[in-house]
């Protein structure tokens, strides 16, 4: 699930994505529903942040409950490191 993330944020480039639209698509994609899916999909999107991967390119409040009312929102994008990662492991 990790790759296909990474291949989503990729395929925005530097317009980046928020981790909303990545966690509909990939419930959609592997046919997905609930509170934790929802909630795994937010952990490996820290995972990959933290580990320097994906940046935050702008932060907002959760207005609509998706993650939970007044949780911060992210949007992210591919950094260079994060692209070299995907050529190293044929993802991109």
């Amino acid at each position: 699930m990790k790759g296909r993330i990474l291949q989503l944020i990729n395929a925005t480039q530097d317009a980046g994505i928020w981790d909303w639209q990545v966690t509909d698509a990939l419930m959609k994609e592997f046919g997905l529903s609930g509170a934790y899916w929802r909630g795994n999909t937010r952990v490996t999107l820290t995972d990959l942040f933290s580990s320097g991967i994906i940046e935050s390119v702008e932060e907002k409040l959760d207005d609509k409950a998706y993650f939970g009312a007044g949780r911060v929102l992210f949007k992210f994008k591919l950094n260079d490191f994060g692209r070299q990662r995907m050529r190293d492991t044929a993802l991109a």
